[in-house]
């Protein structure tokens, strides 16, 4: 699975709770700001979202985009 985390810089106070909370080091603080630098690590555990008392982190799981063959393939098999 992979993972979408925004961070709404208007709202960001650089408390820097994200960054301390964070167990795969998404966050880095840059211009006293956090700002998700290793999105590939996150693992959604939203844990971010639940610290950041000014709602600025938003994380979204990413759907699986199929190719054309992948879906025919599977119809095949699901049929």
């Amino acid at each position: 699975m992979a993972f979408h985390v925004e961070v709404d810089h208007q709202k960001c106070k650089g408390c820097e709770e994200c960054v301390e909370v964070c167990t795969v080091r998404v966050f880095e603080m840059q211009e006293r700001k956090a700002v998700p630098v290793n999105v590939k690590d996150c693992f959604g555990c939203q844990t971010c979202v639940e610290v950041c008392k000014e709602k600025a982190i938003t994380v979204k799981e990413l759907e699986v985009e199929m190719s054309e063959i992948a879906r025919v393939l599977l119809k095949d098999i699901l049929s």
